[in-house]
């Protein structure tokens, strides 16, 4: 990652890029890393937190980057490293902030994408709390593979992780994963949509397939042509979403009244 500059300051917008990590092998996090610092965008800072299980010496080889080390590991799929890089960035000053997921990458034009989305509203007279781009699937050992999933295009209502990013205007929701209830953390992207939906925030889509996701989901073998591993697939984490899960506990953690599954049409009192 480089920094630009004209007069002895940095230019433009800065934007962090959190990534939580957990057990990932160190080829996986070194194809994570490369792909943030080969971004286009020129101020952009990398948090990697470890949950638990810090790589240290990897870490070491990316002075750039900032890494957050957790003593405890919370295996609550990225939910509570991932906020708590949020909430560091924040305090940073950082302006934006984007997702990513230890096992996915981001081609080189992600942020310049956002920010540049972020500029367009912004020249129209709209203040974005949020930017939603598009992402190619591949399959661990298919690299090569660029899958489209079913109904994923711009302004579809499911949005993964790794192609959301918020605004300081949004600034409330960048730690609220680690709110989330533990029997919902499978489906955190989808509550965090929610969550955005519940409290109305302006959001644009780059339009753009600047993420790549690694995918272990059976759709996507299945999409691909390829037998399911015999490692199995993570379909079986969606199996109890929800289980256990109250409107009480829903209220304290989240501020919403929601049971399981999409929020009510006007938000609760």
């Amino acid at each position: 990652m480089t920094t630009g500059e004209s007069d002895g300051r940095p230019q433009g917008l800065s934007v962090a890029v959190v990534t939580p990590y957990f057990k990932e092998s160190p080829a996986t996090l070194q194809r994570c890393l490369a792909s943030v610092s080969a971004q286009t965008y020129p101020r952009v800072i990398h948090y990697m937190v470890a949950d638990g299980f810090p790589q240290t010496a990897l870490l070491a080889q990316w002075p750039g980057v900032r890494h957050v080390q957790l003593p405890n590991a919370h295996a609550n799929f990225g939910c509570t490293p991932r906020g708590i890089g949020a909430q560091c960035a924040l305090a940073d000053g950082v302006d934006v902030v984007c997702f990513l997921d230890a096992a996915n990458l981001l081609e080189p034009e992600h942020v310049a994408t956002v920010v540049q989305t972020v500029a367009q509203a912004q020249a129209a007279g709209v203040a974005l709390d949020a930017v939603f781009s598009l992402r190619h699937l591949f399959l661990p050992g298919h690299e090569h593979l660029r899958l489209v999933a079913p109904r994923e295009e711009a302004g579809a209502g499911f949005v993964d992780t790794s192609c959301i990013s918020l605004t300081r205007s949004a600034g409330f929701l960048w730690g609220a994963w680690c709110q989330i209830p533990r029997s919902l953390t499978p489906i955190c992207d989808r509550v965090m949509c929610w969550l955005m939906q519940h409290h109305q925030l302006k959001v644009a889509w780059t339009g753009r397939r600047t993420v790549l996701y690694e995918s272990n989901w059976a759709h996507a073998y299945v999409q691909a042509g390829l037998p399911l591993p015999a490692t199995g697939t993570h379909d079986h984490t969606l199996r109890a979403v929800g289980q256990g899960l109250t409107p009480d506990e829903m209220w304290a953690l989240l501020r919403v009244r929601w049971t399981f599954g999409k929020p009510a049409q006007q938000p609760a009192a």
